[in-house]
């Protein structure tokens, strides 16, 4: 009796191994180098992993997770012991790993030839580069990490081997290092980020990334909250659906305005200052005249949503047929909504106009974005079209002026590497400036001979100035950059840093409005590598306000300094920024000497004579480099007594009131507290660094301040560095905790030092 157990154990072993062998979800090779005991056995790689593999967790290969798949069996059978051979006899409607979609495969595959989806990826798609998972896009990750793309490595494969462990984003529908900033216990739960969403995040409602909300997403698409963004990834962004109030949908055919598919009558000009949208889906009279009278507004741009015969654009317009759409199956509630929210990120100060009694779509969406809605009287004709525009030219504060011209200025040191790709955006601008200056500070690299190149072939006029001596600053660069300028504008595009075409066209279109110093947007954050580190810089001034930058907004200058810049730079990099000439040359003179913060002291200057303007689409890519200017400074006291210079200046000149004092000493406290953290940062606390003595002396009266405001609003304050320590995702909770303690101890400090 026992030889025929063992005979029948040995036949049910050969009939495992050459199921194993014949399903593809097998790597022995993979297998071998992770279980190094293989070797050392002289078993070969699958009966190891059926005698001693399977029990101890090992995975038989890098796509098949055993305790993912346990986990996806809760509440059903296990049929067999081996959880490879569950899957492959019973589970193959599961889900292998958390980076495997079986039910997305399958039906992106079709007939998957007798295989398991896993194993038909394995040796077929992955091959043909079929999507594996919704969440999951090659293209954008190879065009977001090109160092994988350099390395000729598959996208799909490298995300799952290091990529997901390192922090780095599967594709738009899930920001990695923004999600695990924002949920601090996830992020200590010892999974990979999107495991972690995918388990725990997703069912409780967390957030993937910025720009999806799941309980404003389940409640407009009628889902239940924890399959929100399973049903965006399936269905909702291929439908035109918004994921948030404001924000474009992620990874969206319909994600900004621009991206809609607007037909036009002729070929596409730049964008004008001004944008209206008129909603017209029956075509009525009083719409027809209003468009011709439209016509003659030469700075401004008109979109049309209709149907039929009255979605065709005239002239300049740009025409949406919402009889089209939903012949292609997109309900006109949901294109309406869409395209109304898609204004508002693009232009704050744009205008709707709808042609009788809006519907419920165009209202909800125009009420919650607080985008302006005008209604034209549907039935009535060219008197309520008149009356309509006087309303309209008054609602957008509608005026032409001649367009202002621009001069950029490349401030560059031994950047040569990057240099192709900043004068390559700089060309590529679809408002092209005026004049180029090229600044070198005396680069001992390729950089001079790289912006030469690019002048002999510019048809831009293009100037290049070089020292014959470095000048220790980049901020004399800057100056001497903006006194040669020659346009109502500047850019100051720093050499490392990159735009996306749209930016100058966008920025510029601010100016058109009278008093603007200066106007910025979003900005992406990539590596020396050109590899995405994040999507936006929200992340570093949500702390101070969670809704503010999410939308375009124009502010007075000095309340934006103080209220805003008073606490930290919220401008994070000038390259992202516009500036009038006559402002920034007023502002010359305070940042010359500053080697670290001057470009903080030219925005807190140059709002002496004018307002500021956002808007929040990320078309500036800037780049960290940890040997920069900035990168170093960050690491030293120069740059710690140069902010504290910067605050004293505001401090002078505006009433700050209490909350905000406040928060701008503790800002810098934290920050210096948490720089002492790096390896050899140890250093006296903040309050007690006699390197800052100097600067706390200065700010005296300021700080004579500080006690009587903790007292009215010590609470606030902790809860602000108790932010500040959340966000940081490169501290656990315990360690925000007490980083904010320790900072708020030294405001308690600096408060009593008087």
């Amino acid at each position: 009796m026992a030889a025929f157990k063992d005979r029948l154990r040995a036949l049910r072993r050969r009939r495992s191994l050459r199921l194993i062998a014949r399903s593809g979800v097998f790597d022995e090779a993979w297998y071998g180098a992770q279980n190094p005991d293989c070797a050392e056995t002289g078993l070969a790689p699958g009966l190891h992993y059926l005698l001693v593999g399977a029990a101890r967790g090992a995975r038989p290969h890098l796509l098949f997770d055993p305790d993912w798949f346990a986990r996806g069996r809760r509440g059903a059978r296990r049929r067999a012991a081996n959880p490879l051979l569950d899957y492959l006899r019973f589970g193959a409607a599961l889900d292998p790993s958390p980076y495997f979609d079986a039910a997305h495969y399958r039906a992106l595959a079709g007939d998957l030839e007798g295989l398991t989806p896993l194993g038909h990826f394995i040796r077929f798609g992955l091959a043909r580069g079929l999507s594996p998972a919704p969440f999951f896009d090659r293209a954008w990750y190879l065009a977001a990490y090109p160092d994988v793309k350099a390395a000729g490595l598959d996208p799909f494969l490298h995300f799952v081997a290091s990529g997901a462990r390192e922090g780095r984003s599967p594709s738009p529908l899930f920001d990695a290092p923004w999600f695990l900033a924002r949920e601090p216990t996830l992020r200590e739960s010892g999974l990979e980020p999107l495991p972690a969403f995918l388990a725990y995040g997703a069912p409780a409602g967390a957030r993937p990334q910025e720009g999806f909300d799941p309980t404003f997403y389940a409640g407009a698409a009628d889902v239940p909250l924890g399959a929100a963004f399973s049903h965006y990834a399936r269905e909702g962004r291929a439908g035109w659906r918004s994921a948030h109030r404001i924000l474009p949908p992620p990874g969206s055919p319909a994600a900004s305005f621009q991206d809609l598919p607007w037909r036009r009558a002729g070929a596409p000009r730049p964008a004008a200052p001004f944008r209206v949208m008129i909603v017209a889906p029956a075509g009525a009279p009083a719409a027809r005249a209003l468009r011709k009278a439209l016509a003659a507004w030469t700075a401004l741009d008109v979109h049309v949503l209709a149907r039929g015969a009255s979605a065709e654009p005239e002239g300049f317009e740009a025409a949406l047929d919402l009889a089209g759409l939903a012949r292609a199956g997109l309900p006109e509630e949901i294109a309406l909504d869409r395209a109304a929210r898609a204004l508002k990120f693009h232009d704050p100060e744009a205008v709707v106009v709808s042609s009788g009694a809006p519907g419920p779509a165009l209202s909800r969406a125009c009420r919650e974005t607080g985008l302006a809605l005008l209604t034209l009287e549907a039935g009535a004709g060219e008197a309520a079209a008149a009356r309509c525009a006087g309303l309209l030219r008054w609602a957008l504060a509608y005026r032409e002026t001649p367009r202002r011209s621009v001069s950029v200025a490349v401030p560059n040191y031994n950047h040569a590497r990057f240099l192709d790709e900043r004068l390559g955006s700089i060309m590529a601008q679809t408002l092209a400036p005026d004049e180029i200056l090229f600044l070198d500070d005396a680069s001992d690299d390729d950089s001079l001979a790289v912006a030469k190149r690019w002048r002999d072939r510019s048809a831009i006029p293009f100037v290049i100035l070089s020292s014959a001596q470095n000048g220790g600053s980049p901020f004399r660069q800057w100056a001497k950059g903006v006194r040669a300028a020659r346009g109502d504008l500047v850019w100051i595009a720093e050499s490392d840093d990159a735009a996306e075409p749209r930016f100058l066209e966008t920025m510029t279109a601010c100016f058109a409005r009278p008093g603007l110093a200066l106007a910025y947007c979003d900005s992406k954050t990539i590596g020396p590598g050109g590899d995405l580190l994040a999507s936006s810089a929200r992340f570093y001034t949500d702390t101070l306000d969670a809704e503010k930058w999410l939308v375009g907004h124009r502010a007075p200058g000095a309340q934006e300094t103080a209220q805003a810049l008073v606490v930290k730079n919220t401008i994070p990099n000038v390259s992202a920024a516009l500036f009038s000439r006559a402002a920034l040359t007023l502002a010359l003179r305070e940042i010359e000497s500053c080697r670290y913060c001057g470009d903080w002291a030219a925005y807190v200057e140059a709002l002496r004579y004018g307002d500021l303007a956002y808007r929040p689409q990320a078309l500036n890519r800037r780049r960290q480099d940890r040997e920069s200017v900035t990168g170093q400074g960050e690491r030293g006291l120069e740059a710690v007594r140069e902010a504290l210079a910067v605050k004293r200046s505001i401090f002078a000149r505006l009433r700050v009131d209490d909350a905000r004092l406040a928060q701008s000493f503790a800002q810098s406290a934290f920050e210096y507290e948490r720089r002492s953290l790096a390896p050899g940062g140890r250093r006296p606390g903040f309050a007690a660094n006699p390197g800052l003595q100097g600067e706390f002396d200065a700010l005296g009266a300021s700080i004579a301040r500080l006690g009587p405001a903790l007292d009215a609003c010590g609470a606030a304050t902790l809860r602000f560095l108790e932010g500040l320590g959340a966000h940081d995702a490169g501290l656990t909770r315990a360690q925000g905790r007490a980083l904010a303690a320790t900072a708020f101890g030294e405001l308690r400090a600096l408060a009593g030092r008087l």
